[in-house]
């Protein structure tokens, strides 16, 4: 590794935003259906901000000069398919409109000009994007992928759920799953269409970036994910386990949620130390990764993730690895802002907190 090539300069580290947020569920749509039809009433700061570029870089103005982090600017994203649309956009934002972008192939081509848009404004500085759909890492992985080689690069995925699953098969575990577990939980989760079909999407673009040869499957390296299948289960649920445990035969490596009881940090060092073999590291944040434990304003939130100290550990594991010359990072991002309850205070003592864990976040990875 000491003849590594370099790809990105560390020393040039740019932010930009991509306020991309498409999504068909009655969830979703009617958040922002009810935010349409209340623009210019009076809404609190953060939870009034539409793109999670400005309200993160509007909290971390000291790590930004400290740091040496350039900003960027944004992505261009049509308003109707950002999370707080315009008034004029209410016509667009209907189930039947947002399935006729996903079955058309649209996700895939915005993400493609996002690739464009790494490749000519950001590198070689080192990506650190602030989004929402999950589905635009497509793009920036796919730039540094053209950069270094593939065989070259490994990503850190910090998530809930594994999204490279067929979305049919998906579906049709979470049917089979337990409301009840949901119990206490301050806010609801999407119930997604069933007749969603399996176009490229935020819960499979990790399949897709395997299956364009973006990414090796030995590279990808998911940590806090709650839906390993654990146990052998029913025959209802065996295509889920069969699709899941097919993408581990092939190479991917899990540090599941259920491995932070206890101590966990000696674990996940030698997971983080022995799993990583390449030159680059990229790191890809959901941020439902810590649902209603470290935050409250992911998008899709289905039931708990892991606490702050274990998602701030996990950076710190990893900076220090960099710092040991163990491999470089190249990149990270932090993505599924769910901007309608970005900062919110909920009766019964709920607050969301999930912009100081963003600048937390970022000073550990940034350094």
């Amino acid at each position: 590794m000491e003849n590594r090539i370099t790809v990105v300069d560390r020393h040039s580290k740019k932010l930009f935003g991509v306020a991309l947020d498409p999504a068909d569920d009655p969830w979703s749509l009617e958040l922002k259906r009810a935010w349409m039809m209340a623009r210019g009433k009076d809404v609190g700061w953060p939870s009034a901000c539409s793109d999670p570029y400005d309200a993160v870089t509007k909290s971390i103005a000291d790590i930004l000069e400290e740091q040496h982090i350039e900003l960027a600017g944004k992505f261009p994203v049509p308003s109707w398919l950002g999370p707080k649309p315009e008034a004029s956009d209410l016509p667009l934002v209907t189930a039947k409109n947002m399935g006729s972008f996903f079955d058309s192939g649209s996700l895939l081509e915005i993400v493609r000009q996002l690739q464009l848009f790494v490749m000519s404004k950001i590198l070689p500085g080192m990506p650190i994007m602030i989004g929402i759909d999950h589905s635009a890492t497509t793009g920036v992985i796919s730039a540094l992928a053209e950069e270094c080689g593939p065989e070259n690069l490994s990503v850190v995925v910090l998530d809930r759920h594994f999204d490279a699953i067929p979305v049919s098969v998906r579906l049709a575990e979470t049917c089979g799953t337990n409301p009840d577990s949901m119990t206490n939980v301050p806010f609801g989760f999407p119930i997604i269409p069933v007749a969603y079909k399996n176009q490229f999407c935020c819960g499979n673009f990790w399949s897709h970036l395997i299956d364009a040869g973006m990414v090796l499957p030995e590279n990808l390296k998911f940590i806090g994910v709650a839906d390993y299948p654990r146990q052998e289960i029913d025959s209802k649920g065996n295509t889920f386990r069969r699709s899941y445990l097919s993408f581990e035969e092939r190479g991917c490596s899990f540090f599941p949620s259920w491995q932070f009881e206890g101590e966990y940090v000696k674990a996940l060092t030698k997971f983080i130390h022995e799993k990583i073999t390449t030159p680059y590291l990229y790191v890809s944040c959901d941020l439902d990764v810590g649902a209603f434990r470290c935050t409250h304003a992911a998008r899709y939130m289905d039931g708990l993730g892991i606490d702050r100290e274990n998602l701030l550990d996990l950076a710190t594991i990893i900076r220090d690895a960099c710092q040991h010359n163990s491999f470089t990072l190249v990149g990270f991002d932090i993505m599924e802002f769910n901007m309608h309850f970005l900062g919110v205070k909920v009766p019964g003592g709920a607050e969301d907190l999930t912009i100081p864990l963003v600048r937390d976040f970022i000073r550990i990875l940034a350094m």
